[in-house]
């Protein structure tokens, strides 16, 4: 069984979300069961359900 993004991605983790076909930096600042909410530079937020549309910052992505 895969893990919850809750549980992958603790609050203020630092990830990367897909929009379309770009992809966006943000923090998860909210967990609401099973998905969290990412913050974007920009101060818009997100509600991300799909696994597939978030992953980790990697530092050298900035």
């Amino acid at each position: 069984m895969s893990k919850r993004l809750t549980d992958l991605y603790p609050l203020k983790t630092a990830v990367q979300i897909k929009l379309g076909e770009q992809w966006y930096i943000g923090v998860v600042v909210h967990h609401q069961h099973p998905a969290v909410w990412v913050q974007t530079k920009n101060g818009q937020r997100w509600f991300v359900t799909n696994g597939r549309r978030i992953k980790p910052l990697n530092e050298h992505e900035d």
